[in-house]
């Protein structure tokens, strides 16, 4: 495991945190449709991390890993501030490469071109753990953090094979499957993260979160056709024709719920697990990912058009929460 020299920084302010979480939420758009919102958002997040970038100011770098983090990660992004900085750009860097490359494998069209675009993704990842990155933002922030402390390659390459097989098998065929799939995923992301193969718990954890994720991503899924609802549960000839379809869905999303809440719940344990820097972050993601998955189950079929989400004023309770929760428990 890996030994950060540097230590947290002074405890943030109760503004400064209101800041970090969120700001003050905007109304939505009420005049563009769902999947109007969802392509314009990813487009401009994969314009952001492809723009070619000067290769001599990693700040730059920086600013976009960041800013793309916010946009992909939500309502968990502030459990990053609850990070030393190092950590945190080291994570806001994984969450934009991973965020990527799983767009890249969640494309439509053929099998092969996905692939094609994944593979390309890798070769600029090496090129960037041998110190030669392409002048693009992630790659020049994962050759930074490189030299700071090495990043896992059986982790990446977890995360590659976890990719290639979203590329390949677009939705799980049962039950079994999706928990292997999100398992297989959420392994890579805590190996990533803590520098070394992770706990049994550690990797239930990132799962059960991926999964929250995912089941946010819902409506967007739906549309592309590749749901990761289990195709026992939703069968792959669904559409929201009929009442009955509508039905189908909730039912599903009920129960996918359902799976879910005990490994958060049971996910309290991995948290002695982290690094002593993780904690109080891995602390937020847990009381945001209990609390989000509340909003989803109520919100059922109603996530093929809208995706509920945390309040500003929740964010900064659950932060409070989870600092004195660290504080006084571990």
């Amino acid at each position: 495991m890996r030994e950060d020299k540097e230590q947290p920084g002074k405890a943030l302010s109760p503004d400064a945190m209101k800041s970090l979480a969120g700001g003050v939420d905007k109304p939505p758009d009420v005049s563009r449709r769902p999947e109007d919102y969802v392509s314009s958002r990813h487009s401009r997040l994969i314009d952001e991390i492809s723009r070619p970038l000067d290769i001599d100011d990693p700040r730059k770098a920086v600013a976009v890993c960041a800013e793309v983090t916010r946009q992909v990660l939500l309502d968990f992004a502030p459990a990053l501030t609850l990070l030393p900085v190092s950590e945190r750009r080291r994570a806001q860097t994984l969450a934009t490469y991973a965020f990527t490359l799983f767009d890249f494998a969640r494309q439509s069209g053929l099998e092969g071109e996905r692939l094609a675009q994944i593979n390309r993704w890798e070769f600029s990842l090496e090129a960037a753990l041998t110190g030669d990155p392409p002048a693009q933002p992630v790659f020049v922030q994962i050759a930074q953090l490189e030299k700071q402390t090495p990043w896992s390659r059986d982790g990446f390459d977890r995360l590659m094979s976890a990719a290639r097989r979203r590329a390949t098998v677009r939705r799980p065929a049962t039950v079994e499957a999706a928990e292997r799939d999100s398992i297989e995923l959420g392994g890579a992301l805590a190996e990533l993260l803590v520098g070394e193969s992770p706990s049994a718990a550690l990797e239930a954890m990132a799962a059960a979160l991926a999964r929250v994720l995912s089941l946010r991503m819902l409506g967007e899924d739906l549309r592309r056709h590749q749901a990761r609802l289990p195709v026992a549960e939703l069968p792959e000839s669904w559409e929201a024709t009929t009442g009955a379809d509508i039905e189908a869905l909730a039912k599903a999303v009920h129960s996918e719920c359902t799976r879910i809440r005990p490994l958060l719940l049971r996910s309290a344990r991995a948290i002695p697990d982290l690094p002593p820097d993780y904690r109080r972050c891995g602390k937020y993601l847990l009381l945001a990912g209990d609390r989000l998955l509340n909003l989803l189950q109520e919100t059922g079929a109603g996530l093929r058009q809208e995706s509920p989400h945390l309040g500003a004023a929740s964010r900064l309770s659950l932060l409070m929460r989870a600092r004195w929760l660290a504080l006084n428990r571990l």
